[in-house]
C-alpha cells in the first residue's frame, strides 16, 4: 500500500476515541480531547479515516509538479470518497 499521509481535521474532531480504539498499530491517540496521528507508526491502514464518524480524519494530498491528468484522477478520487462519505453518513442517520 502507498504510503498516505493522514492528518485530523482539528474543526470536525470530537475527540470520541473511535480511531483511538481501532488503530492496530496504536498510531493514533488523544491529546486535549482531540485525535493526534503518528506517523511514525501508521501504516496508512485506514482504518481510524474509516471509523471516524465525523470524517475528521482525513488524506494529505499533496499538489506538487502533477501532470493534469493525474490531477484530473486526484480530485476524482476525492469526490467518490466524499460520496461514499455522505453514503455513510445517510445510513447513520436511519
Amino acid at each position: 500500500m502507498d504510503n498516505i499521509t493522514l492528518y485530523v481535521r482539528k474543526d470536525l474532531c470530537t475527540g470520541c476515541g473511535e480511531c483511538v480504539q481501532n488503530c492496530p498499530n496504536d498510531a493514533v491517540s488523544l491529546f486535549r480531547g482531540q485525535a493526534r496521528i503518528d506517523n511514525d507508526r501508521c501504516d496508512s491502514c485506514l482504518v481510524c479515516r474509516d471509523v471516524c464518524p465525523q470524517g475528521a480524519i482525513v488524506e494529505a494530498v499533496p499538489v506538487s509538479a502533477v501532470s493534469r491528468e493525474e490531477l484530473v484522477a486526484t480530485v476524482s478520487g476525492l469526490r467518490q470518497r466524499a460520496d461514499d462519505l455522505l453514503a455513510r453518513i445517510d445510513r447513520l442517520r436511519q
